[in-house]
């Protein structure tokens, strides 16, 4: 016999939701906020299945401009629900890795999810996705970043500030993005608070779910409560083909001294460029790259139940 559980959840887009997915930002409503896998029981039983390798504990500061206060930390002898109010009590950020597409107990959400998706737009053809779970306190912030893949986040629980600024000058700087698909920083970029004037913004509450277009600068500002959300990554023929593009330019102007300034996906240059970035990706997988880990890998805190803030930084080396 079926399970029809999933039947009752589902999303509902506007006749401007439907025309602007991913080539604008859009908001549409949804309820699975509803369903029992995002209450704190569930989550916590999550927390204590899911990979470590696959669970991301960040901190942050207050300052919107300060990204270098973005550091990492751990949780160890610690149970999910504990880990769940060190969250709620301090400002804290956690990253499940992958939980939505690999957790039994998740997966049917996130088929459902992806299924909505296409519905709204039959040009959607993800060639991957991936979803984990975001669990932040009622004052964490994420700093202005620009993804390198396709993005919609679909809230659960609490209330955040959203805001995405357009991907273009002053906005974004194409080198950022190509520093990011060449492991050179992270996705975190500048950002001036002046920016805010021309910025989308929107409270997302639960039963919310927003998407911006392809390398769109976003930054996020907890409002109230434990917030609970689940972010798409999808890869597409067009952020493939756009990605393949400014890598190649990144390899040109790292290995080659060489400046380039287009980045169309067409066109006998374009063919070129994907034709390196091909190349560049199999030298890579043969040899490596070389990169050291990113700076913000270093775990610098212990989550501590006993600390106001929910962790305690460790001694300096």
């Amino acid at each position: 016999m079926r399970d029809t559980y999933m039947d009752r959840f589902s999303s509902n887009w506007s006749e401007d939701a439907h025309r602007d997915f991913r080539k604008k930002p859009i908001v549409i409503r949804h309820n699975y906020h509803e369903h029992h896998a995002f209450s704190d029981v569930a989550l916590a039983a999550l927390i204590e299945r899911h990979p470590a390798e696959l669970t991301d504990i960040c901190t942050m500061g207050e300052d919107a401009t300060d990204r270098d206060s973005w550091r990492a930390g751990r949780a160890e002898n610690v149970s999910g629900l504990e880990l769940i109010e060190a969250v709620r009590k301090g400002k804290l950020w956690i990253n499940l890795r992958h939980a939505m597409d690999t957790d039994p107990e998740y997966r049917p959400i996130y088929d459902a999810m992806l299924a909505d998706m296409k519905k709204a737009d039959p040009s959607f053809k993800p060639l991957n996705a991936e979803a984990g779970i975001l669990i932040s306190s009622p004052t964490a912030q994420v700093f202005c970043h620009s993804d390198v893949s396709e993005t919609m986040l679909w809230h659960m629980r609490g209330v955040k500030r959203f805001r995405t600024y357009p991907p273009q000058l002053p906005y974004l700087n194409r080198d950022d993005v190509e520093a990011v698909l060449h492991h050179d920083q992270t996705e975190d970029i500048p950002f001036d608070p002046a920016w805010d004037e021309d910025a989308f913004t929107v409270d997302l509450q639960p039963g919310m779910a927003a998407n911006w277009p392809l390398h769109g600068p976003h930054r996020i500002e907890n409002q109230s409560g434990v917030n609970v959300s689940v972010p798409f990554e999808i890869s597409t023929p067009q952020s493939r083909k756009l990605n393949a593009i400014l890598f190649a330019n990144g390899v040109l102007r790292r290995q080659f001294g060489y400046a380039p300034k287009s980045t169309s996906t067409r066109g006998m240059g374009a063919f070129l460029k994907h034709a390196l970035n091909m190349a560049w990706k199999i030298k890579i997988k043969l040899f490596g790259d070389g990169k050291k880990p990113m700076p913000k890998s270093e775990e610098t805190f212990d989550i501590d139940l006993k600390s106001e803030q929910g962790f305690t930084d460790r001694a300096a080396a």
